[in-house]
Order: C-alpha cells, then sequence, then structure tokens
C-alpha cells in the first residue's frame, strides 16, 4: 500500500512524527524479547507455587476456567439446564477446585446455551489436562490470527501483548474468540461467507457480537452478513433442538442477576473496561453511569458506521470496529481486551505504511499496557482508567479516517 495524497501542512507533520524515533523496529522487537521473558517468568513461578509448593491460597493459573469445564461436566451429567444451578455448579467447581471452598463463592455460568456446545468436550477430560489444552489452544489460535493479519516482523509485538497474559492468567475464552474476529475480519474481503460464519461464532459471547453486523450492513457486505447471521441462528437452534428451552430461559436469568450486580457494584467492577464501571468507581450514581455509558456507546456505534459507510483504509475500519465492541457493553472484563491488540495491530499498520502523526506510538504503547491496569491500578487509585484508553484509541482511528479522506477528496479535487 503507497501512502495516500494529503494536504502539504499534514503531510509536514506526518514527515516530522515519522523521523528518528526512540521506538524503532529494533527496540520494537528487543522489548517484545523481554515482555515474553517477564511472562514466561511470570507464569513459571507461579506454577512452582501452586503445583510444586502448593502455597496455602495460590490458585493453580488459569483459575476461571473451572467454571467451563464445572458447566461442561455438570451439563453432561445432568441436563443443558443445570449449570444455570448455581449451588450444583458450585458443588462440582468445589470438587474441581478444593481451595475454593475457603472462603470463595462458586463462579456463575453466563452464558447462552450455544457455547455449551464447545465446551462440553471438555468436561470428558481431567480437570487439569482440559484447562491445558483449552488455553493453549487459544494461544494458538489468537497468535496464528495475528501472524495472518501482521506483516512478517510485526507479530513479535503482537504475541508479547500483554492481554494475552492476562487471558491466560484468568483462564477465560477470550482468545478464542478474539482470533475469530480477526481471521473473520482479515477475510472478510476474500472469502466473506467464512468471514461471516467466524465472526457468528461470536454470537456465543452476545454483547461481544453487536457492532458486526452494523458494520457489515454498513459496508453492504451481505454475503458475510447472510453468514454471520445463519450461523448465530443455526447455533440457536442447534442448541435448542439439543438441549431444549429450559436452558435459555435460565441463562436469561442468569444474566439477569449478573446485571444486578454490577448496577450494585458487587462486582469486581475495578476489573470492568467500562464507562459505566468507571463512573461507578468515582461514586457516581447509577443513573450517571448509564447515561455517560450510552453517550460513549451512541458515539462508538456513529463512529463503526463513519468508518464503514464509506471507503477507507480496511485496516483503520478493523480498528474503529474492535474498539466500538469493548466500548458499547456495559459489562466487560479486562481479558476481553484481547480484542484491543488487533485494533493496536491495525492502527500500527497503518501508520507505519502511512507514516506516523505525532504522539501515534507513544498511545499505542499505551494502549499496548493498557490490560495490565485492571490487576494492577483500578482498585489502588479509585478510578479505572481502562475506558479512558479505548476512547483514545477509537478517536485515533476515527482522526485516521477522516485525514485519509481528507486527503483523497484533496487529490481528487
Amino acid at each position: 500500500m503507497t501512502p495516500i495524497s494529503m494536504p502539504p501542512v499534514t503531510r509536514a507533520r506526518i514527515a516530522r512524527a515519522s523521523g528518528t524515533h526512540w521506538l524503532g523496529y529494533v527496540r520494537l522487537r528487543l522489548y517484545s524479547y523481554v515482555a515474553l521473558v517477564c511472562y514466561v517468568l511470570f507464569f513459571g513461578i507461579w506454577t512452582f507455587r501452586a503445583m510444586v509448593l502448593d502455597v496455602p491460597g495460590v490458585f493453580d493459573p488459569g483459575g476461571d476456567f473451572v467454571v467451563f469445564w464445572s458447566a461442561a461436566k455438570l451439563a453432561l451429567a445432568s441436563g443443558a439446564a443445570a449449570p444455570y444451578d448455581n449451588a450444583l455448579l458450585g458443588r462440582v467447581e468445589f470438587a474441581a477446585v478444593p481451595e475454593m471452598a475457603l472462603g470463595y463463592e462458586p463462579l456463575p455460568w453466563l452464558y447462552p446455551p450455544t457455547f455449551l456446545i464447545f465446551v462440553m468436550p471438555f468436561g470428558l477430560l481431567p480437570y487439569g489436562l482440559s484447562t491445558f489444552l483449552f488455553l493453549a489452544g487459544g494461544a494458538a489460535w489468537y497468535g496464528w490470527a495475528l501472524c495472518r493479519m501482521l506483516p512478517r516482523g510485526a507479530w513479535l509485538a503482537g504475541l508479547a501483548f500483554p492481554g494475552i497474559a492476562v487471558v491466560l492468567a484468568a483462564g477465560q475464552n477470550a482468545l478464542w474468540l478474539a482470533g475469530c474476529a480477526a481471521l473473520g475480519l482479515a477475510c472478510l474481503r476474500s472469502r466473506p461467507l467464512l468471514a461471516g460464519f467466524l465472526l457468528g461464532l461470536l454470537t456465543v459471547k452476545p454483547h461481544l457480537a453487536l457492532m458486526f453486523p452494523v458494520a457489515l450492513l454498513c459496508a453492504r457486505s451481505w454475503r458475510a452478513l447472510g453468514a454471520m447471521t445463519a450461523t448465530a441462528l443455526g447455533l440457536a437452534l442447534l442448541a435448542l433442538l439439543a438441549f431444549g428451552a429450559e436452558p435459555f430461559v435460565a441463562f436469561i436469568g442468569n444474566a439477569s442477576r449478573a446485571a444486578v450486580q454490577v448496577q450494585s457494584g458487587a462486582a469486581l467492577i475495578a476489573r470492568m473496561p467500562t464507562v459505566f464501571a468507571a463512573v461507578q468507581m468515582l461514586h457516581g450514581g447509577g443513573m450517571l453511569a448509564y447515561a455517560l455509558h450510552g453517550t460513549v456507546a451512541t458515539a462508538a456505534l456513529a463512529a463503526v458506521i463513519y468508518a464503514w459507510a464509506r471507503p477507507c483504509s480496511f485496516a483503520l475500519r478493523a480498528a474503529v470496529l474492535c474498539c466500538a465492541v469493548l466500548l458499547v457493553p456495559a459489562y466487560l472484563w479486562d481479558y476481553d481486551l484481547a480484542l484491543l491488540g488487533l485494533a493496536i495491530a491495525w492502527l500500527g499498520m497503518h501508520g507505519h505504511r502511512n507514516g506516523w502523526l505525532r504522539g501515534e506510538r507513544e498511545l499505542l504503547v499505551a494502549l499496548w499496557l493498557l490490560p495490565l491496569c485492571g490487576m494492577t491500578m483500578g482498585e489502588r487509585l479509585g478510578f479505572q482508567p481502562m475506558a479512558l484508553g479505548l476512547v483514545l484509541a477509537l478517536g485515533l482511528g476515527v482522526c485516521r479516517i477522516r485525514q485519509e479522506r481528507s486527503g483523497n477528496a484533496a487529490r481528487d479535487a
């Protein structure tokens, strides 16, 4: 891709910002290697303390996976509605991880029955082996998606993204879902049916799938939109035929209870990268939190329409979409920021190909570090900066699109 045509003032700004910079290619590789070594040491020490030294109160890495495995085990034994019974699920979780019984509450099953289709096979395996396969498979899937997205030499920084380590530490499914999003968007123009199928899989976590149909509709990508819709409906029909209607009713009930916990502040809102959680941490009332979150979510929706309704660089379109996906839901966790790694990758590719704006690389570095804020900064600061970072990332994408279109308009004039 050749640099876009821009007005002289804009070209001058980018030329100045694209000169010698502290974050060159050599340093980027060095910092990425250092980060990867730190992750290996961190998980190695953690695993040694938990599994060899058996330190009291230290859980094995990937602790949240116990709810996936327990739900699968319970569904296989007692039917697909059983995982939504917190008492039954808790007993299976405590049996799998006895340390949880020492002052910890059972983790609830908040996923729709469609996700049970994918996790039930893990219930056939021992807990430890299932945990390893689930997390290793998710990391490999996400890493392969990054390698398909990024040019040679840039994928290392993507693999060193701290959001991957946060997901592995938590034991969540975000790498599987982000990998589907990355591959779906990457093949949208060349293989729209496959793209729609991959994006349709995201509906197992419905609040993360909301913005993709909007983008496909604005882009008039009818084949991908049709494939995404068919995949979502097919999964729902398959779950309905296999499990019946009871699990769907139970899912709605559990989701409602989770929403009440978030509204009351009973959830760990310090690890929630949403505007709603940030306002709540600043002791804003529920109405104010919803009002501000709704305003930002509306702006994110408008940004997706702005990016996808008219031509612009696909990297910018995809980056804006990933940021909007994270800004729209009021319920979100720091491990879902695996999607932010995709936005950073696309913004970085565009900047590298078309010239950097002043301060752009520094902002991308700050965004790259953002997933660490949930575990390290939220409770200490009394404020969660993750939502602000997502807003800045969205703003950068929109600014770049506006700049690109202005340059193209000046060239065509």
